[in-house]
């Protein structure tokens, strides 16, 4: 896991003023919010060398940084794309955008070669069944 003195260095570097002002349970949980968050949704190599872990515990620190100002959802609200109305006999018709299909691309790009895959390579492949 990154440490407080990674995540105070790294955020310092990068001119995050906000993150100089935390508490260090704070930022402590935060980088544990960052890293699960992490880990629950990128299925991560548990083989990372010095330098993969280095850059791994960099995008912890990049995250939880943002997860200081923006939380992040824990259900999404759809927004909506187009609303009509009519009245009397009423009828009321909603089109919803579609979420982003991916809030931390940065994220996904950079640990893209540290995950597990099947075959052992860092590829993704997405197929749809038609019947």
């Amino acid at each position: 896991m990154a440490t407080l003195e990674q995540a105070n260095t790294y955020n310092e570097v990068r001119g995050n003023e906000l993150w100089s002002d935390l508490e260090p349970a704070q930022a402590r949980a935060l980088l544990a919010d960052a890293e699960d968050y992490i880990r629950s949704v990128y299925p991560i190599r548990s083989d990372l060398d010095a330098t993969e872990q280095r850059i791994f515990d960099g995008v912890v620190c990049r995250l939880a940084g943002i997860f200081q100002t923006k939380p992040p959802a824990v259900a999404g609200t759809p927004a909506i794309k187009k609303e009509s109305k009519e009245a009397a006999g009423f009828k009321k018709s909603v089109e919803y955008a579609d979420a982003p299909a991916d809030p931390y691309p940065y994220v996904t790009a950079v640990l893209r070669p540290y995950l597990r895959t099947a075959s052992g390579s860092a590829s993704f492949q997405i197929a749809r069944l038609v019947r």
